[in-house]
């Protein structure tokens, strides 16, 4: 679905409100919130080309192997159609190179399915004592499969939602690459303690 122009996505890991410009966009935000590999994504609206100042909306993310312009090569700006802006953006915050990413690397399933599903649970306010059982056999046991979770907590809301809820905040992550059943490896994210929990719109 089209998003209005003035719509943002807001996350745990941007550093800034970043405006959406079309749904493939989005859904990639969305895959890069829940992929526990991706520490940061930033947001830079312009840079400064041949002199001149052009509008990029170009995203960078911070992943653990390192620093990555993202290059969305079938909806570039109208101002960027050849990607030189990007690429500048690139040079400038340090970045080891480009990541391409092309509609179809964006609908490849089943993250697509995945992370939309995930990210539906992103408002649901959980219980106290839910999060607590969570992190806390998480801490204890380490990472587990989702099945194994049900054995070792009894939630007050169902146990899936809690999943889903608690890794739109970054407190658990999932791998959304595997298909999302009971098999499903659950582990604590990064920020389990963070104290600030926003969700995109």
């Amino acid at each position: 679905m089209q998003k209005n122009p003035t719509s943002l996505f807001v996350s745990f890991k941007a550093t800034r409100a970043i405006p959406v410009r079309n749904a493939i966009r989005r859904d990639f935000m969305i895959q890069s919130t829940l992929d526990p590999g991706v520490r940061r994504i930033e947001y830079h609206p312009t840079t400064t080309l041949f002199d001149c100042l052009v509008r990029v909306d170009a995203l960078v993310l911070d992943r653990d192997d390192g620093r990555f312009a993202v290059d969305f090569v079938d909806t570039r700006s109208a101002e960027d159609p050849d990607g030189e802006g990007v690429l500048q953006v690139g040079f400038d915050e340090n970045c080891l190179g480009l990541m391409a990413i092309g509609d179809a690397d964006v609908r490849r399933e089943p993250l697509f399915t995945s992370a939309r599903e995930v990210w539906r649970h992103g408002g649901i306010n959980l219980h106290a004592t839910d999060r607590a059982q969570v992190l806390e056999t998480l801490e204890s046991e380490g990472p587990v499969q989702l099945r194994a979770l049900k054995g070792l907590t009894d939630t007050r809301r169902d146990l899936v939602q809690v999943i889903y809820a608690l890794a739109c905040e970054g407190s658990v992550a999932l791998d959304l690459c595997a298909p999302l059943d009971d098999r499903a490896i659950v582990c604590a994210g990064f920020s389990a303690k963070s104290a600030h929990v926003r969700y995109g719109t």
